[in-house]
């Protein structure tokens, strides 16, 4: 099993201590461009399942506030934070998980000020995340 990025891993331990969610894959986001691959790598993320007992739609009404608490004390620069369930199919089936992305607002910034900027709105998350009226009760 591969270690959590440090600059992710405070978001990562903060959604799971919220007691409605596991996370499961996370990146803290690579903006040299000796760090690009064929995939976007100009961003963080998450993803996490709803933790055992915990229904779809307390995941998707905490991750609705989560988002608009870090909306309306931060707003959108310098970096935007969306939320979504991903749906992937497979074989048989088609699976879904939930995303956070935090997206520098600039893509034109140089990689310094991108890894300031999301490690700033990792920080910002993390208080949003571990307010207690947002986690588990």
């Amino acid at each position: 099993m591969d270690a959590i990025e440090p600059r992710i891993r405070p978001l990562v331990d903060a959604l799971n201590a919220t007691g409605l969610v596991v996370t499961f894959s996370s990146c803290e986001g690579h903006f040299g461009a000796d760090e690009q691959k064929m995939a976007d790598r100009n961003l963080a993320y998450v993803r996490f399942l709803p933790a055992a007992g915990v229904s779809a739609g307390a995941v998707e009404d905490a991750l609705g506030q989560w988002l608009m608490s870090y909306k309306k004390k931060h707003g959108l620069m310098p970096v935007r934070v969306i939320g979504y369930k991903l749906f992937t199919p497979l074989d048989d089936e088609v699976d879904s998980t939930y995303v956070i992305e935090l997206h520098p607002f600039n893509r034109f910034d140089a990689p310094d000020r991108k890894r300031r900027d999301i490690d700033w709105a990792v920080e910002r998350l993390v208080a949003v995340l571990s307010y207690r009226g947002l986690q588990a009760v």
